[in-house]
C-alpha cells in the first residue's frame, strides 16, 4: 500500500499517457490535455482513480469520445499535500488486460507545487522568463493528474507549444521540432516505463553543446561555456557506470539542464535530461560527482525503484554506493570511496541529530504524511553504510558481481527491502557461515546510528584532520597559527574533509572569532566560489556568532535556494543569538525566490508561514554589504551584551 496517493492502480493501472502541453507565460499557466491508455487489473473495476493538486479539470471524455463521468473531491485541509482525488466512472466491460482511453483536458493554476515560473529577473539573462518542473517526492499530482506514486510506471510521449524565442527540453528523447510565425512545437517520447515523480519538463532561453554522441550540456547562454567546461567528464562517467552496472546506457541521451539558481536539489535525475543547480559551477570540475550521482540513478532509481517512498533507500543508498564507485574508477584510486564516505559520516550523523527517530531509519513509516518530510540525507549515508558493511562482509569481487545480478534482476521493476534482503541472502547462500551475521532488523528497521559502522580508510583524509587539529590548537591552546596557506594547491574535498573535522572536533563548542579571522584572513574562504566549501565555513562562523559573517551567509540563501545549504544556515542562523530575528526576515522577505518546496521547509524550520507578509529583509548586496554589515554588527553587539 501506497497511502501518499489516492491512486488505484491494484484495480486500474495506467500504461501511457499521450500528453499535448501550451506553455503561457503571459498567465503562467499550462493548458494540457492527457490522454491515458489505462489496463483493468481487476475485472470490473468500473472507475480509475488519480491524483490530481492544484489543477483546474475542464473535461474528460472516453475512448469514443465521449464525456465520462467523474468526482473530483475536496482536499483535505489537515492533509493539503495529498491534494484532490479525481474518480474516472470507466465505461467498458471492465475484462481483466482490456484497455480504455481516458482523456483529461485540464489547466495549472498558482497552487501547482511542481512548477516555479520564474519572471525575467530570476533569471541569468533577464531578458526572458524560465519554467522548470519538480515532481519528485508526490509533486506530480501538481503537473497533471496522474496514479502519482512510484510503484506505477508508464511510458509517454508529449507534443509542446512555447514561444517562438523559447526552448523546451524533458526527461524523454526529442523526435521534431516545428517552427510557426511565433511558436515553437516540441514532440518527445519516452519509451521506457517511469514513475510520475521523473516526468519533467524545461523551457527558456536555452543554449546546448554536445560533449559527446549522446550527451550535451543546456544553460542560458551566459552559463552554457562554464556550463560545457564544468560537466565535461560526463560520458567518462557514463561509460565507467555501464562498466560497473554490466548493463548498457538504455535511455538513449543523456543530457544536462544547468537550471536558475532556485533550484531546490544537486541534481535530480530526471532520464534523458537531468536538472543541476549551477552551484555546482566551481570553475574547477570539483563538484561533478553530482553528475556521478545523478548518472548513477539511471540504473538505481530509474530503472530498478524502490515500491514506496518508505523504502527511498534503496534508490539514494545503492545511488551513494554506485557514485562513489564510478568516482574511484575516473580518479584511480580505490581509497577515495572512503575517502568521500567521510564526509558523507558526518552528514548522516548531523540528519540523526536533527530528524525525528522515526524518520532515522533505514525503512521509513510515513503513512499519509508528506515524503518531503523525511528527507534528509540518512536515505544517502546510512543506505550506503549498509551496502558497505555487506560489501566488507562478502568480499568487493563478490558484492560487485552481486550488484550487477542485483540490477539484471529488478531492471524496469520496483522492490521493497524486504526483496532487496531476500535477494542478497539467496544469491549469497554459499556464505551463509558469513550472512548469518547480518542483523537485518537492527540496519532496516531500528532509529539511530547503523549497528556497525565499517571502517573507513583515512589516509586520504590525514592532511585535513592534521590541520584541523592544529586550528583546534590555535583555538583551544593559543598556539600561533600557520603562517602558510597549507590548501592553496588541495582539492576541494580535501578542503570540505578539512572543515568537517573541525567542525566535528569542536564538540559543539563554538571556535573563537579571532580563530575565525585567522583562519579566513589566510584561507579567504568566506570569498571561495565552491559553494561546498563556504557553506561548511558559514556553519563555523555562525556558531561562534561570528557578526562579520552575516553579509556573506545572507547573499548566500538568498542567490541560491538548493535546501543542502539553505535549510541548515536558516536553522543555525534561527538558533544563534545574532541571527534569529534576520533569518526570520530574510526569509519572508525572499521566499518568493524560492521553489515552493524550500519555501514550505524553511516555513516549517523557522516555524513561520511562508504567507506572512511581513518587513523586508535588511538587503545585504555586494554594493551594500559594507554598510549594512556595520548597522547588522551594531545591533547584535548590543543584543549579546544584553
Amino acid at each position: 500500500m501506497d497511502k501518499s496517493s489516492h491512486s488505484n492502480p491494484e484495480e486500474a493501472v495506467v500504461k501511457h499517457l499521450d500528453w499535448i502541453l501550451s506553455i503561457d507565460f503571459d498567465e503562467n499557466v499550462i493548458q494540457a490535455e492527457a490522454t491515458y491508455t489505462v489496463e483493468v487489473v481487476k475485472a470490473n473495476a468500473g472507475k480509475i482513480c488519480l491524483d490530481t493538486s492544484g489543477l483546474r479539470i475542464h473535461s474528460i471524455r472516453g475512448t469514443d469520445g465521449l464525456p465520462l463521468d467523474y468526482i473530483l473531491y475536496p482536499k483535505n485541509l489537515k492533509k493539503p499535500h495529498l491534494g484532490q482525488l479525481l474518480e474516472v466512472k470507466l465505461t467498458g466491460l471492465g475484462a481483466v488486460s482490456s484497455t480504455e482511453k481516458v482523456s483529461i483536458r485540464y489547466a495549472t493554476t498558482k497552487e501547482s507545487t511542481a512548477l516555479q515560473w520564474l519572471p525575467p529577473s530570476q533569471t541569468a539573462g533577464k531578458v526572458y522568463p524560465f519554467l522548470f518542473t519538480q515532481c519528485q517526492a508526490i509533486h506530480a499530482r501538481a503537473l497533471l493528474p496522474c496514479q502519482d506514486r512510484c510503484g506505477v510506471k508508464m511510458t509517454y510521449s508529449a507534443r509542446v507549444t512555447v514561444p517562438k524565442w523559447a526552448t523546451c527540453v524533458m526527461s524523454a528523447v526529442l523526435n521534431a521540432t516545428e517552427e510557426g510565425d511565433d511558436r515553437k512545437v516540441y514532440t518527445w517520447n519516452q519509451p521506457i516505463p517511469i514513475s510520475s515523480y521523473l516526468i519533467a519538463i524545461a523551457v527558456g532561453d536555452l543554449a546546448k553543446r554536445d560533449i559527446s554522441t549522446r550527451c550535451a550540456v543546456w544553460s542560458e547562454p551566459s552559463l552554457i561555456e562554464a556550463s560545457e567546461y564544468e560537466f565535461a567528464e560526463t560520458e567518462q562517467f557514463l561509460k565507467t557506470a555501464e562498466d560497473i552496472s554490466g548493463m548498457k546506457y538504455v535511455w538513449g541521451r543523456y543530457d544536462l539542464l544547468c537550471l536558475p539558481p532556485s533550484f531546490p536539489f544537486g541534481g535530480m535525475e530526471n532520464p534523458c535530461m537531468t536538472f543541476v543547480t549551477p552551484t555546482l559551477l566551481a570553475g574547477d570540475r570539483s563538484l561533478a560527482d553530482v553528475v556521478a550521482h545523478e548518472i548513477a540513478h539511471s540504473w538505481t532509481g530509474n530503472l530498478v525503484t524502490n515500491a514506496t517512498w518508505d523504502h527511498f533507500w534503496l534508490n539514494e543508498g545503492w545511488t551513494m554506493w554506485f557514485q562513489r564507485k564510478i568516482m574511484a574508477r575516473v580518479k584511480k584510486n580505490h581509497k577515495f570511496l572512503d575517502f568521500d564516505a567521510i564526509d558523507g559520516r558526518k552528514h548522516m550523523m548531523d540528519a540523526i541529530e536533527e530528524m525525528t527517530p522515526g524518520n532515522t531509519r533505514l525503512v521509513l513509516d510515513i503513512g499519509d504524511e508528506d515524503p518531503d518530510d523525511s528527507y534528509s540525507s540518512i536515505a544517502y549515508e546510512k543506505g550506503f553504510t549498509l551496502l558497505l558493511y555487506l560489501e566488507r562482509l562478502v568480499g568487493s569481487i563478490d558484492f560487485e558481481a552481486f550488484f550487477k545480478a542485483y540490477v539484471s534482476r529488478f531492471s524496469s521493476r520496483i522492490l521493497t527491502s524486504d526483496e532487496f534482503k531476500e535477494f542478497f541472502m539467496s544469491y549469497f547462500e554459499n556464505k551463509k557461515e558469513v550472512i548469518v551475521q547480518i542483523d537485518w532488523y537492527a540496519w532496516l528497521h531500528r532509529a539511530g546510528l547503523p549497528p556497525v559502522l565499517p571502517e573507513l580508510d583515512t589516509s586520504m583524509s590525514c592532511d585535513s584532520q592534521n590541520l584541523a587539529s592544529l586550528w583546534l590548537a590555535v583555538d583551544r591552546q593559543g598556539t600561533a597559527p600557520p603562517s602558510t596557506n597549507d590548501i592553496a594547491l588541495w582539492s576541494s574535498l580535501q578542503i570540505t574533509c578539512f572543515l568537517d573535522d573541525l567542525l566535528l572536533k569542536t564538540g559543539g563548542i563554538p571556535l573563537k572569532v579571532t580563530t575565525l579571522g585567522a583562519m579566513n584572513d589566510l584561507y579567504k574562504l568566506a570569498l571561495t566560489r565552491n559553494a561546498e566549501v563556504l557553506y561548511r565555513y558559514c556553519e563555523l562562523a555562525i556558531a561562534a556568532e561570528d557578526v562579520s559573517i552575516l553579509p556573506t551567509v545572507t547573499r548566500f540563501i538568498t542567490t541560491q535556494g538548493r535546501m543542502k545549504f539553505t535549510r541548515p544556515l536558516y536553522r543555525a542562523l534561527h538558533k544563534s543569538l545574532m541571527g534569529r530575528d534576520l533569518a526570520v526576515s530574510t526569509f519572508l522577505a525572499h521566499k518568493d525566490f524560492y521553489h515552493p518546496i524550500c519555501v514550505k521547509m524553511v516555513a516549517q524550520d523557522l516555524k513561520v508561514s511562508g504567507k506572512v507578509e511581513t518587513k523586508p529583509a535588511i538587503n545585504i548586496s555586494l554594493a551594500t554589504g559594507v554598510a549594512a554589515a556595520a548597522a547588522v554588527v551594531a545591533v547584535v553587539v548590543l543584543r549579546i551584551r544584553k
